[in-house]
């Protein structure tokens, strides 16, 4: 069945009007909720927007408003925008969708493996299904030189380790933030342009995003917002080699206008029809093979509960930044936001989920559940610990339904309270967290870590002791614990 956009806005209960009127007004008070200063979003209907707007603070000190042309860095969703750099180098007969990766690469080589390099495809890194290693990637800060591609491929990237294949290619979806730095590193060869520049000239200039670049130079940065912890505060700019993975700086204004891009069909006389074909559009938003029909060539395919709906998009977090887009390339709609905050991707699972109940009528349930995070943060700041842990249980005895409930939650704001010297705090929440979760092995080692550093050694070793019984392979605690128990 294909869904009829027209047909079901005229069933929508709520009218567009009233819809972008309750959102105006949902928006500031989501910010505040989740201790997030600002944000932007943007919604497409039939390929044309309907809703472009700012909301809180880029600077909240100076007062500084975000508005439709503040810069905020859309971390993943990098990916999607590189993707189309890739592909433009596959349509101009430049590289081959299926031929092997090492074909294009003469600056780093992959590291010797059990597995066949040779399958490691371009069409397989597109689609995460290359069998590589390294996830993610952290930012590094203003004053750090940055690594070479080539250095960062091999393991100079802030933790993630080397890129390398760790199970058979094409056999299975395993994502790969790394996968995408081999990419930026082909493009550089084949074009001969560092990848930057070769992103501006071919996909961000054509398609009219002039204030967004891969390169952070005193532009981007003087339209940037700052960008913020999950208490709200001003965190340093993060800067990344693997600018593909995770380093495109954009506005609301220019990132819709990649949205109305991917919505091909629908603005095949606008944007993007003198960049890519839409059959190529068409190829790179379709799941890939063993991809558990998630995810295409640089898209995430995202198949809506409950209903023949299919969207298509990519989601970005970077420390600081969340960023959301989906495009429902049969009827032109579109969601597109980004925020500054670290707990930002609260703001836009709200949002999303209201779009989605007003677009269509359904709900997504789970999906819209909020972190108790957020939550947790300001009752310490304004109360004290014992109230934090009351208001965790009141939660979880009178709002499970509308929470997500799991030990890295509260093993994070454990180790928030750790690493600002609130010691003991930090040991009532790990404590809080073993008995939630006292089969989890990484409880006991943050609290053992926890009563180490307030020189309580005999109860970090029994918590340890128990971290290591519950998970053999925790090196990190079997080494704490020979030091403790050698003192």
């Amino acid at each position: 069945m294909i869904f009829n956009h027209n047909i079901l806005a005229q069933s929508n209960p709520v009218s567009k009007d009233d819809y972008l009127l309750e959102l105006d007004e949902k928006i500031p008070a989501w910010l505040e909720e989740f201790i997030v200063p600002g944000a932007a979003i943007a919604l497409i209907e039939n390929g044309e927007v309907i809703f472009q707007k700012g909301y809180g603070y880029a600077d909240v000190k100076n007062q500084v408003k975000i508005t439709t042309q503040t810069g905020f860095n859309i971390g993943s969703i990098s990916k999607t925008v590189t993707a189309w750099g890739v592909m433009k180098l596959v349509e101009d007969g430049k590289i081959e969708l299926d031929s092997p990766a090492e074909k294009y690469l003469t600056r780093w080589h992959f590291p010797s493996s059990d597995f066949d390099v040779d399958e490691v495809t371009i069409r397989r890194l597109l689609s995460h299904t290359a069998g590589l290693s390294l996830h993610g990637y952290p930012g590094w800060a203003p004053s750090d030189t940055l690594p070479t591609i080539e250095e960062s491929l091999s393991g100079k990237n802030n933790g993630p380790g080397d890129v390398r294949i760790i199970m058979e290619p094409g056999t299975k979806w395993k994502y790969s933030g790394g996968g995408f730095t081999i990419l930026q590193l082909i493009i550089e060869e084949v074009s001969g342009k560092k990848f930057a520049e070769y992103m501006q000239s071919e996909i961000l200039d054509p398609l009219g995003m002039k204030n967004s670049s891969f390169l952070i130079d005193d532009k981007i940065m003087g339209a940037s917002s700052l960008e913020h912890n999950t208490y709200g505060d001003v965190i340093p700019f993060e800067l990344f080699t693997a600018e593909a993975a995770a380093g495109l700086h954009t506005t609301i204004e220019d990132f819709t206008l990649f949205a109305q891009a991917s919505l091909y069909n629908w603005n095949s006389e606008k944007i993007g029809h003198s960049i890519l074909k839409s059959s190529t559009i068409e190829l790179m938003t379709t799941p890939a093979p063993v991809s558990d029909g998630r995810y295409g060539l640089g898209y995430g395919v995202d198949s809506i509960q409950n209903s023949s709906t299919v969207l298509v998009g990519h989601g970005g977090a970077n420390t600081g930044w969340h960023a959301y887009l989906r495009v429902n390339r049969e009827t032109g709609d579109g969601f597109v936001m980004v925020t500054n905050g670290g707990s930002g991707s609260n703001v836009y699972r709200q949002a999303y989920c209201d779009w989605i109940d007003w677009k269509i009528g359904v709900s997504l349930g789970n999906r819209c559940k909020k972190t108790l995070t957020a939550l947790l943060i300001r009752t310490f700041k304004t109360e004290d610990i014992e109230a934090t842990l009351d208001k965790y249980k009141e939660v979880k005895k009178n709002e499970v339904d509308s929470y997500f409930f799991n030990e890295n939650l509260l093993n994070n704001f454990g180790y928030d309270l750790l690493h600002a010297n609130k010691i003991k705090e930090a040991i009532v929440i790990f404590k809080l967290n073993v008995e939630e979760y006292p089969e989890a092995w990484n409880v006991y080692d943050s609290l053992g870590e926890a009563y180490m550093e307030n020189g309580e050694n005999e109860l970090a070793i029994e918590n340890y002791q128990k971290s290591v019984d519950l998970n053999p392979d925790n090196t990190n605690g079997i080494a704490v614990l020979k030091k403790l128990k050698s003192k």
